[in-house]
């Protein structure tokens, strides 16, 4: 197993500096984490908004960390986890690199093409031709500083049993394309979990590896469970109905 290495001190100053971003976030949108994630299902998700974005057939969530792989890419360790209550698995939403510029609170819209900020790092969900760990698949990472990255940063929103164009709510499901190479972010529910074989000693034990796959099918779909949304101008808060849970990985 590759051996990780991370600046502790910076670490700690990146979480407190968090705290007080989502502190504020919550002040100006007036709604705890808590309000928003018992009405998820009828939010319209919106730029600028803080997701927590879960994979729906493992249900773990997309996570990463200031720890990077010392060999192979290098470059930030991307992964799943399974609570609902890590920090790391909160990720902003933005434009795509290169695309026009979104205004926080506007609708994100099936077939965009957006990135996704990990707050507590500033670096974004990125991919390559590198291969991952586990699953020899295509490596999913974290790149860039204070959210400036490149064109592998790009991801289309494609969703699933709705069109181009149709605004995305917390109800659904969509899979995350990479612009580049066409391949599906996800997990393999049957092999990727690290654990002692695998990853002996090592600090993600337990995690799920995330990847690029060119199968798309149910292991690459995704849903937003839970974050801080900024509202647009037109919703209104309405009871939520849970979707069904699909058992299975074909569509």
């Amino acid at each position: 197993m590759s051996s990780f290495h991370v600046d502790k001190s910076k670490f700690m100053i990146i979480y407190s500096f968090l705290f007080l971003i989502l502190f504020n976030i919550i002040i100006c949108v007036n709604m705890s984490e808590e309000d928003i994630k018992s009405t998820i299902e009828s939010k319209t998700i919106t730029y600028g908004s803080s997701l927590r974005i879960q994979n729906t057939i493992t249900k773990y969530y997309l996570s990463s960390f200031g720890m990077n792989w010392s060999s192979g890419s290098g470059l930030q360790i991307v992964t799943a986890v399974e609570s609902d209550k890590d920090i790391n698995s909160l990720f902003t939403i933005k434009e795509g690199e290169t695309y026009p510029i979104k205004i926080n609170g506007e609708p994100v819209l099936c077939g965009e093409v957006i990135r996704l900020e990990h707050i507590a790092t500033g670096k974004n969900l990125h991919s390559h031709d590198f291969k991952s760990f586990i699953t020899n698949s295509q490596e999913a990472c974290a790149f860039g500083e204070d959210g400036n990255g490149d064109v592998n940063d790009n991801f289309r929103i494609s969703c699933y049993k709705q069109e181009d164009n149709d605004t995305i709510t917390g109800q659904t499901e969509f899979f995350l394309q990479h612009v580049p190479t066409q391949n599906y972010l996800y997990i393999n529910y049957k092999t990727s979990k690290y654990n002692d074989r695998n990853c002996r000693g090592c600090p993600i034990r337990g995690q799920r590896e995330v990847s690029l796959t060119t199968k798309k099918d149910k292991q690459c779909l995704w849903k937003v469970i839970g974050g801080i949304i900024f509202s647009s101008e037109k919703e209104q808060n309405e009871p939520s109905n849970k979707a069904d849970d699909n058992s299975d990985t074909d569509l």
